[in-house]
């Protein structure tokens, strides 16, 4: 069997192509359905950033056959266009190439969080469609072990490193006792559902969005369980809250001093408000105001420079936490190597032991023998004998040296060669 991944990502198809890639979960899981017949075990991780097939087969050149018939459920994908985008890895290169995905290093922003999760949605949705093994399942759980112990241990996925994250950053600089502020995202765009998700992560009491289209603003609060406020009760919005995010598409501020004054009206007191738009969301005359910290996205640069550099610089702790994977992956696989073999030597026990059992019951017709007992004094028997020669052979076989162990215990037992 082999183990191959076959896939495209944003260093080789330009956004145009792959967000044509990109179909909702069941769509996935109808297509992990119809590789059934070709690949015995499969898996899809499809993000804004890539699209990759994973499986197992036996024979990598199946690759490319189940790419093409994937699209063909998409007409308006043409191979032509995919082809020269995709990149394929096979063995313990496909293992580690899932490995570097879910610590982050391969991603458009170097750590970035929301891979991980996205790998083990893959997981789950694979596992939903019955279309994992033994091979995948190991090799996904290893990959998101991996990828939780390297954020965990490392910098490469705690210092803010995108201007939504770097807003945060900043204002649980500015404001200590930010988890139990109000807080507010004014949009629901990219660097928007950033923040929102960062400060959902810190745990805030309160986090309401506001945004121009209220589906898009309520669909932001449902992944982040935040309350949401229509766009014409923006004043109502700032009033409420004690630090804002902003960070909405518009040629002119959406908040001006006006907006602002008539929010500290209705509630006074202290506000943080970080401009992460381009051009500016609020009017520089908004910093003039009593009571008000106005912080733009220039403020925000050298977190997220120091951020990245941070980051940068854990990369090689995250490559030896990948190798280590990687090798621990591989004496895994090379341990499946001699199951056959102690499968078959574990059945042949126990055939054997069935038969001594059925004779020997057959001799104490008295009851004088009890046979629940005898069988299950038999049955912890042949567990302890198999024990050693079990342990030391998946201990060569990690090793890579196990064949002529394997090879003379399949003659000594005259194990049956089609087991294997």
């Amino acid at each position: 069997m082999y183990i191959w991944m076959l896939g495209l990502n944003h260093r080789t198809a330009p956004v145009a192509l792959r967000e044509r890639l990109a179909w909702p979960p069941e769509i996935l899981q109808q297509w992990l359905a119809d590789l059934a017949d070709l690949l015995p075990e499969r898996a899809i991780l499809s993000t804004c950033n890539r699209f990759e097939l994973y499986a197992v087969s036996t024979d990598p050149h199946l690759a490319s056959q189940a790419f093409r018939r994937l699209l063909k459920a998409a007409p308006e994908v043409d191979w032509a266009e995919v082809e020269p985008a995709l990149y394929r890895r096979i063995g313990l290169d496909a293992a580690r190439h899932l490995f570097r995905v879910a610590a982050g290093l391969d991603s458009m922003i170097l750590g970035e969080p929301e891979i991980l999760g996205q790998v083990a949605g893959a997981y789950d949705l694979a596992r939903q469609a019955r279309a994992v093994g033994p091979y995948l399942s190991h090799m996904f759980q290893e990959a998101l072990r991996m990828g939780k112990q390297a954020r965990e241990t490392t910098d490469i996925g705690r210092a803010p490193a995108s201007v939504g994250s770097a807003a945060v950053h900043l204002l649980r600089q500015e404001v200590p006792d930010l988890a139990q502020r109000r807080a507010l995202v004014v949009g629901a765009g990219a660097m928007a559902r950033t923040a929102a998700r960062y400060l959902r992560d810190l745990g805030l009491r309160d986090l309401a969005v506001v945004n121009r289209t209220l589906a898009r603003a309520q669909a932001l609060a449902d992944e982040v369980v935040a309350r949401v406020f229509p766009w014409q009760d923006l004043v109502a919005a700032l009033a409420w809250a004690d630090v804002a995010v902003v960070a909405v598409a518009a040629p002119q501020p959406v908040i001006t001093p006006e907006v602002v004054r008539a929010a500290l009206a209705q509630r006074p007191g202290p506000r943080h408000l970080v401009d992460i738009g381009v051009p500016r969301n609020i009017a520089t005359e908004v910093a003039t105001l009593p009571q008000v910290r106005l912080y733009d996205i220039d403020a925000l640069q050298g977190i997220v420079d120091e951020g990245l550099a941070r980051r940068q610089r854990a990369v090689p702790q995250v490559e030896a936490l990948v190798h280590r994977a990687v090798q621990d992956f591989n004496a895994w696989l090379q341990s499946r190597r001699v199951a056959p073999t102690l499968a078959a030597l574990r059945q042949q026990a126990e055939d054997l032991r069935q038969q001594v059992l059925r004779r020997t019951l057959r001799r104490y017709t008295d009851r004088t023998v009890d046979p629940e007992v005898l069988d299950e004094v038999t049955r912890i028997l042949v567990e302890k004998w198999l024990q050693i020669p079990a342990r030391n052979l998946h201990r060569l076989a990690r090793e890579g040296r196990a064949d002529p162990y394997d090879a003379v215990l399949r003659r000594l037992f005259e194990l049956e060669q089609e087991s294997r």
